[in-house]
C-alpha cells in the first residue's frame, strides 16, 4: 500500500497527506510509529510479533494491525479521474444577459432563465453594469434534460445535475476568481469555505459550523471599518501562500436582519431573497472595498473558529490547528497537485489558531481589532 507523500508536524500530532486519494489525515505520534511499523512490515504476522517484542499484549496489536490496514486502504483510494469532455449540448440562446464589473475588469454572464439567474446574480448585483460593450470573458449558464450546464467563453466546463446546484456556484466562483486574476485550477492551493478579513498587512480567516454566524460577524466587522476580504469562499494562491479577495457581497439570513439595521442605513432597500439552500429570506450585503479600492491578496496567518451563543460568556481562547483542520478540510476544496499539498502543509505549520465563543457584537469587533494588533 501507498505510503503518505508528505507529513508534517502538528503539536502532538503529525498530518498526512495521501496522493492517490488527495486525503489529509491527522493522527497521534502513536499511530504514526504504528505506520511505519506497517510499512516496514505488513505482514499480519510479523506486524504482531514486532509489537508482541516491544512488551504490547498481542490481542492490542491485532487490532492495531486492522485498523492501520483499514486506514491505508482508505486513504490510497483512488480519485476519480476528471471525464473526458463528452458533452453534446449546444449553448442555448440566452434569456437574460447581465455584465459586472470587478476593477478593471468586466465579464458577461448569460442566464437560460430566472432560475438560474437566481443561482448565481443576487451575490454579484453590486458589481453589475448598464454598458454593451462585450467584455473579454462570458459565461454561458442553462438548463437542459435537467442538467444545469458551465460554459466559458464558448468552452464547457461543466455540467451538474439541477439538484446539485451548490456544484454549479463554486465552479462558477472558482472560474470567476480564475478570470479576475488571469489563472488556472493549479494556480490555487486551496479555495476555502470561510470568510476573510483584513487590513493592508494581514487577513484572519473566519471558519465554523453551519449557522454559527460566520457571515454576519463577517457583516459586523465590515460595520465597524473592518474590510471583508471574501464572504464564505476564500481562495489561497500557490504563488505566494496569500488569500485573495473575492469580492462578493455578504450573505445574510433574516434573523440578523433587526440587527444590522442598525449598523446599515441601506439595509431595508437591499433586496430581499429566498436562499438557494434553506428555506430563508436573505440580504446580500455589499462590499465596502471594490478590488481596486481594497488590497487584492494579503497574507492569512491567523484562523478563528467562531461560535455564537446568546447564553454563553464571550470568550476568546487559543486552540491547536489540528482542532480547526476538523472544520476547515472537509469543507474545502483542496488542490490534488503535489506541489500545491506540500505548500498547504508549509501553510498550516505558519498558523495561529483560535475558538471564539461570543454573545456580544461589540466584544467580537474588539477582540478581532486585537488580533490585528497582535
Amino acid at each position: 500500500m501507498g505510503t503518505p507523500r508528505y507529513t508534517v508536524q502538528l503539536g502532538s500530532n503529525y498530518v498526512l497527506w495521501f496522493e492517490n486519494s488527495n486525503q489529509y489525515i491527522v493522527v497521534s505520534e502513536m499511530i504514526k510509529d504504528l505506520l511505519e511499523v506497517f510499512l516496514l512490515f505488513p505482514s499480519k504476522s510479523t506486524f504482531i510479533e514486532v509489537l508482541v517484542q516491544q512488551q504490547m499484549l498481542e490481542e492490542q496489536a491485532t487490532s492495531f494491525y486492522k485498523d492501520i490496514k483499514r486506514l491505508l486502504e482508505n486513504a490510497n483510494t483512488n480519485v476519480e479521474p476528471p471525464t473526458t469532455n463528452n458533452c453534446t449540448a449546444s449553448i442555448s440562446q440566452p434569456n437574460i444577459v447581465k455584465r459586472y464589473q470587478f476593477g478593471d475588469y468586466a465579464l458577461s454572464v448569460n442566464y437560460g432563465s430566472s432560475v438560474i439567474e437566481n443561482l448565481i446574480h443576487p451575490q454579484w448585483a453590486h458589481a453589475a453594469i448598464n454598458h454593451n460593450n462585450a467584455p473579454p470573458t462570458a459565461f454561458d449558464l442553462f438548463q437542459e434534460e435537467g442538467q444545469l450546464y458551465l460554459f466559458k467563453n464558448g468552452a464547457y466546463i461543466g455540467d451538474y445535475i439541477d439538484t446539485e446546484y451548490h456544484l454549479l456556484q463554486g465552479q462558477f466562483s472558482f472560474q470567476l476568481i480564475n478570470s479576475i486574476y488571469n489563472k488556472v485550477e493549479s494556480d490555487w492551493i486551496a479555495t476555502f469555505h470561510a470568510s476573510t478579513v483584513c487590513n493592508d498587512q494581514e487577513a484572519i480567516m473566519i471558519i465554523g459550523a453551519s449557522g454559527n454566524g460566520k457571515s454576519t460577524l463577517s457583516a459586523v466587522l465590515m460595520a465597524s471599518g473592518i474590510d471583508v476580504l471574501a464572504d464564505d469562499f476564500t481562495p489561497l494562491s500557490a504563488k505566494n501562500k496569500e488569500v485573495y479577495r473575492f469580492p462578493s457581497g455578504i450573505s445574510v439570513k433574516q434573523g440578523a436582519f433587526k440587527m444590522l439595521e442598525l449598523l446599515f442605513p441601506d439595509f431595508e432597500h437591499y433586496p430581499l431573497h429566498k436562499s438557494t439552500s434553506k428555506d430563508v429570506n436573505i440580504k446580500y450585503i455589499p462590499p465596502i472595498k471594490t478590488l481596486n479600492e481594497g488590497v487584492p491578496h494579503v497574507p492569512c496567518k491567523k484562523i478563528v473558529y467562531v461560535k455564537y451563543d446568546p447564553n454563553a460568556k464571550s470568550s476568546l481562547q487559543e486552540i491547536t490547528t489540528e482542532k480547526i483542520l476538523e472544520t476547515l478540510i472537509p469543507e474545502s476544496w483542496l488542490s490534488p497537485v503535489a506541489s500545491n499539498a506540500e505548500l498547504f502543509l508549509e501553510w498550516l505549520k505558519d498558523l495561529k489558531c483560535y475558538e471564539l465563543i461570543y454573545s456580544d457584537n461589540a466584544m467580537a469587533v474588539s477582540k478581532f481589532k486585537e488580533l490585528f494588533k497582535a
